[in-house]
């Protein structure tokens, strides 16, 4: 097949939660799009949609990828195809032109995670160069109740990215680095107790996400961690409580310890290094 690519800026924003919700049909988890969400998204993890890009075969789009862009680095936000398009090359081909365009763009380096269930994207990504960074969990736990319950103090988002840019790890996934973090807005909320420091959604839901967990740097190690999310749920008891599947293997333990137990799915976090306009590692596709 002939393809060919075009901006998604190009395109008005319900036609591109439509492609990206047909890219999507089929997917391992289920993923449904409406406007809102996906213009929540854009603004959360810094999509531009002018480098971001839709595949096109005879004048019909057939996938869509979203490229967030911070500083030097890039990220695969999203791609899908089209179920009827799928095993076609189009994958392969779409992926060649959007390292080409940002190696172009003057980036150093591509990011992306991908469920590590999903087979023939991670042989997509590791074809075209990707390598491993470490693998994501995600936890959960419900119906939850703790008995400590105290009171937490509230901080703002802003600060709470700070922190996670001062004290995190370097190498956080996109979504839940401290750039991101500084994005969210109210009903998300960030509780503090002593060093630790907690970031969920909206505490008036049934289903609570747990975007973030921060221990300061000279606290680790003394369970201030484990603390902080048994606290927070004592706070709000009958939720059900998720870390999506953004959380480095390395401190999975810190949940275990408050009870969540871990997800079956499974994600990698993964880098393509851009040196001089030229993918570092990247192979040839026939």
């Amino acid at each position: 097949m002939d393809f060919d690519i075009a901006p998604a800026s190009d395109y008005p924003l319900p036609d591109l939660v439509n492609f990206l919700n047909r890219g999507f049909e089929n997917y391992l988890v289920p993923i449904h799009f409406n406007t809102v969400m996906f213009m929540n998204m854009l603004r959360k993890d810094g999509i531009d949609l002018t480098a971001s890009r839709l595949l096109i075969t005879n004048d019909h789009v057939c996938g869509i990828a979203l490229i967030a862009r911070r500083g030097w680095a890039c990220r695969l936000a999203a791609m899908g195809i089209e179920k009827e398009t799928r095993g076609m090359g189009g994958g392969s081909w779409f992926m060649q032109e959007l390292i080409e365009e940002a190696c172009q763009r003057g980036d150093r380096e591509m990011v992306l995670e991908v469920l590590e269930q999903n087979e023939p994207a991670v042989k997509l990504y590791q074809k075209v160069g990707f390598q491993t960074i470490r693998r994501l969990i995600g936890c959960i736990r419900n119906p939850a109740v703790e008995n400590q319950r105290s009171d937490l103090q509230e901080i703002d988002l802003r600060e709470m990215g700070r922190l996670i840019s001062q004290d995190g790890l370097s190498d956080l996934p996109w979504q839940i680095s401290g750039e991101s973090i500084a994005q969210m807005t109210p009903p998300a909320r960030v509780y503090r107790n002593e060093q630790a420091y907690v970031v969920i959604s909206d505490p008036k839901m049934e289903r609570v996400v747990i975007w973030s967990l921060l221990v300061e740097r000279e606290r680790r190690g003394h369970g201030f961690g484990t603390d902080i999310l048994k606290t927070v749920i004592a706070n709000h008891p009958g939720k059900k409580w998720h870390m999506p599947a953004l959380l480095p293997e390395e401190l999975g333990k810190v949940f275990e310890r408050a009870g969540f137990e871990r997800e079956a799915l499974s994600q990698w976090q993964m880098k393509l290094n851009l040196k001089g306009g030229i993918a570092s590692h990247l192979l040839p596709i026939a």
